[in-house]
């Protein structure tokens, strides 16, 4: 997916679950580069390098400095445990969007067909409808 993919999506992890994210990321060598990336096609996906590990706050904030491309290297950050509660009010999804007075989750348990032909006039021609059409002519 690549680095920026995957860093917007740690990023979007921690703001949508209110929760600190760590997001590890190995360093490719070239020496392993060499190991993995065997074709062209393998050399066009992977490239040495690394330096895209990330430690994500409640509100989508980078907490540590960034690692260089070419090194290994920890990531350290001091986190307030109060962020939490500061980001649940900002966003609540199981909270303040729950509205029963509007909606509701229905299950229905009935057998369904995966796929059901619509015929010209706009009927449906699933054995089901063709059933009960029967029925009532």
């Amino acid at each position: 997916l690549g680095s920026e993919v995957n860093t917007a999506a740690s990023m979007i992890y921690a703001v949508e679950g209110q929760c600190f994210v760590l997001a590890p990321c190995a360093l490719i060598s070239e020496e392993i580069l060499a190991e993995v990336a065997t074709t062209d096609a393998h050399r066009a996906l992977i490239a040495a390098g690394g330096g895209y590990a990330r430690i994500f706050a409640p509100d989508g904030s980078d907490l540590a400095a960034h690692i260089p491309p070419d090194q290994e290297g920890l990531l350290i950050a001091d986190i307030d445990l109060s962020v939490i509660t500061i980001a649940k009010a900002a966003a609540d999804p199981a909270g303040h969007y729950a509205r029963p007075d509007v909606t509701q989750l229905l299950l229905d348990r009935r057998s369904r067909r995966p796929v059901v032909a619509i015929d010209e006039s706009g009927g449906d021609s699933a054995p089901e409808a063709v059933a009960k059409e029967e029925e009532s002519a």
